[in-house]
């Protein structure tokens, strides 16, 4: 995208009176942010777009800048620019169209990473920020399986079993999609911005958000919108009462998606959300089978509506994806060790190297200050 196609995408969104609704009209009707800003301004009341956001929109036009206006459009350019990310306006060609199908999709994408990854068919796994020891496990190998069938795994790069998700997947040497609720500048929590760098290079983060934009309460209500519109389907791994990830499966259900959801016992806490999308209606799943022959024939109408594979001198432009086999060991052990603590033995099995080999470098992570050992094994350090 044009460098001035990207200033005006940022000039739009930060118009005073421009609501998502209204960008919304716009951008449906005249197909592109460029052809949004070169409009006939007396076609706007048809839109019900209100005459001062008009007024303010040809001011804005004519002179390239917002007045009265404390956001530095040059500053969040170049945070854009530096990445580099891609924006993709809805109504264009290579919008996600089953992002497309919701009822209030972002007017704005913006997208670090391998933007085509969007096109193709996904699952979401989420689940609570304080996950057990046992739903980290479920949402690292239903991740895994789910990427080893073809898909990709959506999830919202939060603590807990998001975090988990993404690893899996990672590591199985597949892809993962990262939706965020803050600028594409800046990853959140602090403790994945490893994890966010390599979702940069094997998938992509995505947000609705200009740059700037701080992780504020009411973005990750709307952020979840996002997760469930991108996927066929919702896999809810651990849930308390009430959790986001409720929210995320409820707003699933509303958009028309597939909600699946483990079967905890009645005395596992973090599994009371889930026992109640069960109760209300989600299909209970013990493995990634289970969901995918639920998703066959959807699967196969995504892949039907995606675009095209980009040209051969576009794919070489890319970053090589690191997957499981290019990675060092050691990046290996990393990317699969979350917040909670994981067993020595468990990260053999995952990692697919001897418990001899992974001990050693544990011991080596840990002189480094990167894990931390306790008695029940291995976790992210804290200053990590």
């Amino acid at each position: 995208m044009r460098v001035e196609t990207l200033r005006r995408c940022l000039l739009l969104q930060a118009l005073s009176g421009c609501s998502d609704a209204i960008l919304r009209r716009l951008l449906l009707h005249y197909g592109t942010v460029d052809g949004v800003w070169q409009s006939d301004l007396a076609q706007w009341p048809a839109l019900e777009v209100p005459p001062p956001v008009t007024a303010a929109f040809g001011r804005m036009r004519e002179t390239g800048r917002i007045p009265d206006t404390r956001i530095d459009i040059e500053r969040q350019l170049g945070e854009l620019t530096d990445f580099p990310v891609q924006v993709y306006c809805l109504g264009s060609a290579d919008y996600p169209p089953l992002l497309k199908t919701i009822a209030d999709p972002p007017p704005l994408l913006y997208v670090r990473g391998a933007a085509d990854y969007l096109l193709r068919p996904q699952l979401a796994v989420v689940g609570s920020r304080r996950a057990s020891s046992s739903g980290l496990r479920a949402a690292r190998e239903f991740s895994a399986a789910a990427v080893e069938l073809g898909m990709v795994v959506t999830s919202g790069l939060a603590l807990g079993i998001d975090g988990a998700a993404h690893a899996g997947a990672l590591a199985a040497g597949g892809a993962s999609v990262a939706v965020m609720a803050t600028g594409i500048e800046q990853i959140y929590p602090r403790r994945h911005r490893q994890l966010g760098e390599q979702l940069s290079q094997a998938g992509c983060l995505v947000t609705e958000y200009p740059p700037g934009s701080q992780p504020l309460r009411e973005h990750f209500p709307r952020r979840n919108r996002i997760i469930s519109g991108l996927s066929l389907g919702v896999l809810v791994v651990e849930a308390a009462l009430p959790s986001g990830s409720l929210i995320t499966a409820g707003t699933a259900l509303e958009q028309g998606r597939e909600v699946f959801t483990l079967p905890w016992s009645i005395y596992h806490p973090g599994g009371r959300g889930c026992l109640r999308l069960l109760r209300d209606g989600a299909t209970q799943v013990q493995e990634v089978d289970d969901i995918v022959q639920q998703l066959a024939s959807l699967v196969q109408l995504q892949r039907a509506l995606s675009l095209p594979e980009p040209p051969a001198e576009e794919r070489q432009q890319r970053p090589a994806r690191k997957d499981r086999q290019s990675q060092a060991p050691d990046q290996v052990l990393l990317t699969l060790i979350g917040d909670a603590t994981i067993g020595v033995d468990e990260l053999a099995a995952h990692s697919r190297l001897p418990p001899s080999q992974v001990m050693a470098l544990l011991s080596s992570l840990e002189l480094e200050g990167q894990v931390e050992r306790s008695a029940g094994g291995y976790s992210r350090s804290t200053g990590s």
